[in-house]
């Protein structure tokens, strides 16, 4: 199995180089039924971060080098069908890295065919805003999304306006259950500590035909969690893992147990 951290230290991030589309095929030995890119690595902000003056964002300014906010992007390659995973900020450049790598173009109002969110920080559904009638204007877009997210979606603008709009068409999800954003892609939301705010917090264990692979793109703690990393891990051949913060004193004023 490999373990990926997908979202990195800022302070690292310019090691990485270049960001760009990785696939990893969901099905091994033939042709893949379904590939996995990742889009974007970096915390809910990107890099270079506003508010940042760190030598990682500096230097990332006067380059041009940009690390856009953990998201994976889904093709299948039988049908062409379109899935993202969480809706960041940097949408419409992730969504057009999609097509590119994809090869599915032209997709107008319609860009990818489902959206799944694992929780309400502004890194992962912030994008929604643009499925709005100011710019996409999407029409019944599949927001797979648990119970308390959808509530928090419906319940507050201006995303509630993309409900009241048929924009977006929420459907629930139910932790522990599989379910279908597309035919023959199996996911299932595992619950994860964070802070929930608004929302609750879950990863996503996403199957193909004989490959499966694990986002967990934010976790607090796995102390006092026995058993979570196991379940996590059971039966994943490539696993993306929150590795945003990896010293306490990254966040100078902060306590580092209430991020």
């Amino acid at each position: 199995m490999a373990i990926v951290r997908c979202r990195w230290l800022l302070a690292l991030a310019l090691l990485a180089g270049c960001q760009a589309a990785q696939r990893v095929e969901v099905q091994d030995g033939g042709e893949a039924r379904f590939a996995c890119y990742v889009l974007g690595r970096a915390q809910d902000g990107g890099l270079p971060h506003l508010g940042c003056d760190k030598p990682c964002c500096v230097l990332a300014r006067r380059s041009g080098h940009v690390e856009t906010p953990a998201c994976l992007g889904i093709h299948d390659t039988q049908t062409d069908r379109l899935v993202l995973i969480e809706a960041t900020p940097a949408i419409e450049a992730q969504v057009a890295m999609l097509q590119d790598n994809s090869g599915v173009h032209r997709r107008g109002r319609a860009p990818v065919d489902a959206i799944f969110l694992t929780h309400a920080h502004v890194g992962h559904y912030a994008g929604l805003i643009h499925l709005g009638r100011e710019v996409a204007s999407t029409s019944a877009m599949p927001l797979c999304v648990t119970p308390r997210m959808a509530e928090f979606l419906a319940s507050n603008g201006p995303w509630s306006q993309l409900v009241d709009l048929g924009q977006v068409d929420l459907q629930e999800i139910i932790v522990g259950e599989p379910f279908e954003p597309i035919e023959g892609l199996s996911v299932t939301a595992i619950a994860v500590p964070h802070r929930d705010e608004f929302s609750d917090t879950v990863a996503f264990k996403i199957r193909g035909p004989r490959r499966t692979v694990l986002f967990v793109p934010d976790i607090d703690r796995w102390e006092g969690n026995g058993g979570l990393l196991a379940t996590l891990m059971d039966g994943v051949d490539v696993a993306y893992v929150d590795g945003t913060f990896f010293d306490g004193s990254e966040l100078p004023g902060r306590d580092m147990r209430e991020v």
